[in-house]
């Protein structure tokens, strides 16, 4: 009993019969799991716990693959917010769902068993099927992770793959969270001079510099937390004292309200300049 538990945990909850087998699961181990209730058959040859993710039993049941967004985060992956469908990989197409949206090609293989596409499938997938924004999230968190950008343009050649292509040239380095991304591309796009991870000396590293004079602090749940808000404080603090301004955005105004974010770094700048004040030294 506890070896078919074993190896379905091990396979992310579900598996095909022969797959069992071949790990050293019996058939009375099988027949034992299903009549005390720890194990269900969700069709034939198709194996899972109770308990399994309700879409990896799906994809194992219809011989399909997770991918695109909807596997990102099994990869390590960001991801700026959940997708009402579900993306799967099916190479010829059919997925009974009027909420999936089917990829057809593949690239590379996941690894044996997996219910899930590889990692370059769901970034290439990402690439050609997300909103930009969206896509250059998971795509920048897989390359900080070693992921190959040369790799990725490889695979993407053609005027087609232009909108792609571009996504993966806005990649940039060193972010430390989801919503730093986010910011950067949203103020650069909005004409400002933004430079990443700059260091002050004696302070520490600014999330994002704008225009030579404003710190731009992305916050996550970790800002919550009182000894890390005190820490907050005494930076920013530090960097006034400097001649630096400082703006802090959450989650929700980076990624809900991206527009009030720079319309409040625009005032700041305007004010900034109409004092016609030099840039504070670092």
């Amino acid at each position: 009993m506890t070896k078919v538990l074993k190896v379905l945990a091990r396979w992310g909850g579900v598996a095909r019969r022969a797959d069992l087998f071949h790990d050293g699961v019996s058939r009375g181990d099988l027949e034992e799991g299903l009549k005390s209730g720890l194990i269900v058959r969700t069709r034939r040859g198709i194996y899972a716990l109770p308990d399994a993710d309700p879409v990896l039993v799906r994809c194992a049941s219809t011989d399909s693959l997770l991918t695109c967004v909807s596997a990102a985060r099994a990869h390590g992956l960001w991801v700026v917010r959940e997708p009402q469908e579900i993306h799967i990989l099916r190479s010829d197409g059919r997925f009974s769902s009027d909420r999936a949206v089917v990829h057809r090609q593949s690239w590379v293989e996941p690894p044996a068993r997996s219910h899930i596409a590889s990692q370059a499938d769901v970034l290439l997938h990402s690439l050609r099927c997300l909103p930009e924004l969206e896509a250059l999230v998971i795509v920048e968190s897989a390359i900080q992770q070693g992921f190959s950008r040369d790799f990725l343009l490889e695979l993407l050649p053609g005027r087609r793959n232009a909108p792609a292509r571009h996504v993966i040239d806005s990649v940039g380095t060193g972010a430390d969270s989801l919503i730093e991304i986010l910011a950067r591309e949203h103020l650069r796009r909005a004409g400002f001079r933004v430079r990443p991870q700059v260091e002050v000396e004696g302070v520490g590293w600014m999330d994002l510099l704008i225009e030579d004079f404003l710190d731009v602090e992305t916050d996550g749940q970790l800002h919550n937390e009182p000894v890390q808000r005190a820490k907050d404080y005494r930076r920013d603090r530090s960097l006034q004292l400097r001649g630096y301004e400082v703006l802090r955005y959450t989650y929700s105004d980076v990624v809900d309200h991206p527009e009030a974010m720079v319309a409040e770094v625009e005032r700041v700048v305007a004010r900034r300049r109409s004092l016609r004040l030099p840039p504070p030294p670092r």
